[in-house]
């Protein structure tokens, strides 16, 4: 699908595109930089297509982004340096195209960089204190007030009795060539409900979150030494700080791409997790539940495990939900965030450790 201009001038009144490029990011949603002219001014403009078959109802996620936006902009007295909305001409968030298919428009952030692989502690550190700093900013709002965008989204053992399901009906040759990963699923299913545990027996320690906490959805300043800002608020909704933390440490933490099909090159990096508990500590210690402080170092395991579920369970399904662009990108993506696990697990006491070690200096 590509952008057209009448697209862009549903939210940037009077405009005129002169310019456009596809942004090759992310697994959901098409997103598309357009340049735009208005009264002789040039300014930049980020446009997505939502995917409904993902977020079914748009309206409701753009209620949940927009209360988040407008909470950080009223506390800082400024939009500067933060995700913001551009209205559509009726002064709604979102423009419903004569398809039937939902976009979006934000102000381009100018001057920023982002990492796909960290290269160094100081940056994992850097993107713990931006997210961390995220939740601060929201750590007042009620969750009541939020729509659940999807949900189960990061529950174990829900992904599991998804890709149960996929088990029972996978693709023609599929089960055969993802042999390895389904074992290594079955010997691991008692991570399931680690965090979740926490979520179920703990209220208290429930708040907003952003749960998709991908170390690019970070924005660095030009120079890429200082978060900038936090992106992609489309999982805003209740839930634990696990959930980012896991994230974060699945992304920040793996010195090859996602999809490497060189396992070999898949190596766990725990100066990066280091480095990313110290950030999260610091930036949200107070709030963190005791309960959270003794799930956190499986959070990474947890959450890396969640997500190559989904990979493996959507390849058996024929690869219908994340966007893929050579074959057997998800299974490749699968066995990378399973090498990732393993690596994990083989070093849980050390991780362990350097989570005790961070909560004992909070005390």
């Amino acid at each position: 699908m590509a952008l057209a201009s009448p697209i862009t001038t549903h939210f940037v009144l009077g405009s005129e595109l002169i310019g456009q490029e596809t942004i090759e990011r992310g697994h959901i949603n098409q997103t598309y930089m357009s340049v735009v002219q208005k009264d002789g001014e040039i300014g930049r403009y980020i446009y997505q297509h939502i995917n409904k078959s993902v977020f079914p109802d748009p309206p409701r996620m753009m209620d949940n982004i927009k209360a988040v936006l407008d909470h950080i902009h009223a506390k800082r007295g400024t939009a500067a340096d933060c995700l913001e909305l551009v209205a559509n001409a009726d002064g709604s968030y979102y423009f419903k195209d004569e398809d039937g298919e939902f976009w979006r428009c934000y102000r381009y952030i100018e001057d920023t960089s982002s990492y796909d692989i960290v290269p160094n502690p100081e940056v994992a550190y850097q993107a713990a204190l931006a997210f961390g700093s995220f939740l601060n900013e929201i750590s007042d709002l009620p969750t009541d007030g939020f729509h659940i965008t999807i949900p189960d989204f990061h529950n174990t053992e829900f992904r599991l009795r998804q890709l149960d399901s996929a088990l029972a009906n996978p693709v023609a040759g599929r089960l055969e060539t993802a042999a390895a990963e389904i074992d290594f699923v079955n010997r691991h299913r008692e991570l399931g409900s680690r965090l979740m545990h926490v979520v179920e027996n703990y209220p208290e320690a429930v708040r907003i979150v952003h749960n998709d906490t991908k170390v690019n959805n970070v924005l660095f300043c030009g120079d890429g030494k200082v978060g900038k800002a936090v992106i992609d608020l489309d999982t805003v909704m209740p839930g634990t700080i696990l959930f980012d933390i896991g994230d974060l440490i699945r992304t920040a933490c793996n010195a090859a791409a996602e999809d490497e099909t060189d396992l070999s090159k898949v190596i766990f990096n725990k100066d990066h997790f280091a480095a990313i508990i110290r950030g999260f500590a610091e930036s949200t210690g107070p709030s963190i539940h005791p309960a959270e402080w003794d799930a956190m170092p499986y959070s990474g395991a947890v959450i890396t495990m969640t997500v190559g579920i989904r990979f493996l369970t959507d390849f058996l399904n024929g690869d219908t939900y994340f966007r893929t662009h050579r074959k057997n990108q998800n299974l490749d993506r699968c066995r990378t965030q399973f090498e990732l696990v393993r690596q994990m697990l083989d070093s849980a006491d050390e991780l362990e450790r350097i989570v005790m070690a961070e909560r004992d200096r909070l005390a």
